[in-house]
């Protein structure tokens, strides 16, 4: 049996004209524009180490380095996944970004996610997504129910909630709330 782990080295020449300006948020107060027009060349390395999907412990790896438009970007990126029982997926994943441009000062961006994923049986399905990013400083949690209540024909009901971190109540604060739902119906003829 082959064990699916694997360790990926990829080595990324990029080219990109830019056709109109590029906006990068370093902060929720700061932005950067690369103007249009500009064309950077530039070379990035990454390094993937994975192991196989079908564990009840499953986590990948990625560490990539190098150039990033007019400056340098170094990204550490850790997905992970866990099935503690058969219907149930925990994944957890989070991206660190080290960025340096000319125009600004070095500035670190942060994203984190967490999706579980419930299956009571083969036509009841809940997933709940948590994320949060440290550039808009917003935190979003969906939830989704899916009933397939005969194949083709399915009920959806989904919950939005974004809450803002603020800085001045030192805590996070409702932006947000969304509910909808949605029947989709199949008629074969």
């Amino acid at each position: 049996m082959v064990s699916q782990d694997q360790i990926q080295v990829h080595v990324l020449p990029s080219y990109q004209q830019l056709d109109r300006n590029f906006v990068i948020n370093s902060s929720p107060r700061t932005r950067i524009v690369l103007p249009k027009g500009t064309g950077y060349n530039y070379t990035r390395y990454r390094l993937v180490l994975s192991s196989a999907q079908r564990r009840k412990f499953a986590a990948t790896t990625t560490v990539e380095t190098g150039r990033f438009y007019s400056g340098t970007r170094d990204q550490l990126i850790l997905d992970t996944a866990v099935r503690p029982r058969t219907g149930v997926v925990l994944y957890m994943y989070g991206e660190w970004n080290r960025i340096g441009l000319p125009q600004s000062p070095r500035f670190t961006t942060k994203l984190y996610r967490t999706i579980l994923d419930t299956q009571f049986n083969p036509w009841i399905q809940l997933s709940n997504n948590i994320q949060y990013d440290s550039v808009s400083a917003i935190m979003g949690w969906q939830s989704r129910f899916r009933w397939i209540l005969r194949p083709g024909n399915d009920l959806y009901v989904v919950y939005t909630h974004n809450w803002v971190d603020d800085p001045v109540l030192d805590r996070f604060v409702t932006q947000d709330r969304k509910a909808a739902s949605k029947i989709l119906y199949t008629y074969r003829f």
